[in-house]
């Protein structure tokens, strides 16, 4: 008899401590999906998380003209982008630290977006000793980020974000960087920026860790 006295005696405890676990780690899914489907949002938060993933967009597409240039892919075929990648280079904090500055972060963040963007200004104004500068904080900028990205939608689903937050850190310095570090930033970029597509706009706003995905 499986009721029996000696066979509940010999039961393994740890057998229900697995069960319960498991019942919380539902539970605790099930509330967070709650939590996402109830939640509505505003007009203004529609309109600020559209515009972050625009410049999430306009800064994987200036990183891309850049990696053309410095991969040298355009080698051989007559073609040149070399004023293209000097304007996107410029042109890369401004929009780095608008990114930042309007995904939903910790307000911390918020003075490293202001000093890109205005370090992007110094860049456009053509004081060349601080394209260096510049360049840095666009960096450590987009690694904000990348990080904000995992922590938000969980690491399983932002691979992407893995890959590109690998790479910026080999990237600080321009002039030094490891070869072929920017191609590869690029492409976890575009990657990241073309999946923020399918994302429901409440799923930026409410950390889920793409629940919507795993439904």
């Amino acid at each position: 008899n499986k009721w029996s006295p000696l066979n509940f005696a010999n039961q393994d405890p740890s057998n229900n401590t697995q069960e319960t676990e498991t019942t919380t780690d539902e539970e605790e899914t099930d509330d967070v999906i709650d939590n996402v489907n109830n939640y509505a949002v505003t007009p203004i938060e529609r309109a600020r998380i559209l515009s972050y993933r625009t410049a999430l967009g306009a800064s994987a597409f200036l990183i891309s003209v850049i990696a053309i240039g410095d991969g040298g892919f355009l080698e051989g075929t007559g073609a040149s982008i070399d004023d293209f990648v000097e304007q996107s280079t410029s042109v890369l904090p401004l929009v780095a630290g608008a990114t930042l500055l309007l995904c939903p972060v910790p307000l911390g963040t918020i003075p490293l977006a202001v000093v890109t963007m205005g370090s992007g200004l110094v860049v456009l104004t053509d004081i060349g000793q601080y394209e260096g500068v510049s360049w840095c904080l666009s960096m450590l900028t987009l690694m904000a980020v990348s990080i904000r990205e995992i922590y938000y939608f969980g690491v399983e689903y932002k691979y992407e974000a893995g890959i590109t937050l690998l790479m910026l850190p080999l990237m600080l310095d321009y002039k030094t960087h490891v070869p072929f570090t920017i191609p590869v930033c690029a492409l976890g970029m575009a990657v990241l920026a073309a999946g923020k597509l399918f994302e429901p706009c409440k799923e930026d706003l409410i950390r889920s860790n793409s629940e919507f995905l795993a439904k």
